[in-house]
């Protein structure tokens, strides 16, 4: 589905919207909850309550998090309930550190008799803290963020530039980006290349080593820079600098790159995708070496 809005194209297929649509509505979700907690808050009535369970579950995902339940009966308007939420809201928060889950519960001891919290319009999930979270604005945060990359990512052509011709190097008649602090980019582009490669090499190397040499000490280590553990410490560290200093060195060549080659482009120029960030990922998935024809990528060479 394609349409132009002010001369703007914009692009939408399935995939897009149900991406759109997810993000719309996981805000959605977050920021009905919040608003359910806050209401929850505010027309809150005090009951007794008789603690029965008190729990800390684990949750794994790419990290462990934490997420407690108390279990509580009450009473309400001559009926019984049992409830197992701390906080009003069906997002509860969870927790990197068990020992500030534990936190939450440990006043919360079974058989014990606690203050919770009832909403009249909806009784059976009464709650023991009065106080809404945050938790909901984490849904805000993804669900706003996807929708917004989606959105981006369907504004603007498909492929800006193709196809389009360039000038020949010499009719720019400018050689000021071919050099860098007096050092040829071609070389700059080999040893940005070379450390990024090598560097996370020695840095895995080295750091294996600090922990074997580390794991056979007898006792607590205390290292010169001239002993072997002290070496491969050294080794680790000046490995992270030269892939800091490789990704460093290549990102400037990509950028003397990119102006030569934006100069090279007769006018009017297509849109610079660094305006688009979206469209960078278009370049990325295309070839980046010249072709037997003489094209670069989606540009041709005359």
């Amino acid at each position: 589905m394609r349409w132009s809005v002010r001369g703007v194209p914009i692009t939408v297929t399935p995939l897009m919207l149900v991406a759109l649509l997810l993000g719309v509505g996981i805000a959605g979700y977050g920021g009905y909850d919040y608003v359910q907690q806050a209401d929850a808050v505010d027309d809150a009535v005090a009951v007794n309550t008789t603690i029965t369970d008190a729990e800390i579950s684990e949750i794994s995902d790419r990290s462990t998090t934490y997420r407690v339940t108390v279990e509580h009966t009450y009473r309400f308007q001559g009926t019984e309930y049992t409830s197992r939420q701390v906080f009003p809201g069906r997002i509860s928060p969870m927790y990197v550190l068990q020992s500030d889950a534990a936190a939450v519960i440990e006043q919360y001891e079974p058989n014990a008799t606690a203050t919770a919290y009832v909403d009249p319009d909806a009784p059976s999930q009464a709650f023991l803290e009065r106080r809404t979270v945050r938790m909901p604005f984490v849904y805000v945060g993804f669900g706003g963020l996807l929708a917004l990359l989606t959105t981006l990512h369907a504004i603007g052509a498909r492929n800006p530039g193709q196809d389009t011709e360039l000038r020949l190097g010499h009719e720019q008649g400018s050689t000021r980006d071919e050099t860098l602090l007096g050092f040829d980019l071609g070389t700059i582009n080999s040893l940005s290349k070379y450390l990024m490669l090598g560097s996370p090499v020695v840095l895995a190397l080295s750091l294996v080593g600090t922990v074997y040499l580390t794991y056979r000490a007898e006792s607590s280590v205390q290292a010169e820079i001239t002993d072997p553990i002290g070496i491969t410490a050294v080794g680790a560290f000046v490995a992270a600098l030269g892939l800091i200093a490789g990704l460093a060195l290549y990102t400037v060549w990509s950028f003397s790159e990119y102006r030569r080659l934006r100069e090279r482009i007769p006018q009017p120029r297509p849109p610079s995708p660094f305006r688009h960030p979206s469209r960078l990922v278009t370049i990325l998935y295309r070839r980046s070496r010249p072709s037997a024809s003489g094209s670069y990528g989606n540009l041709r060479f005359p």
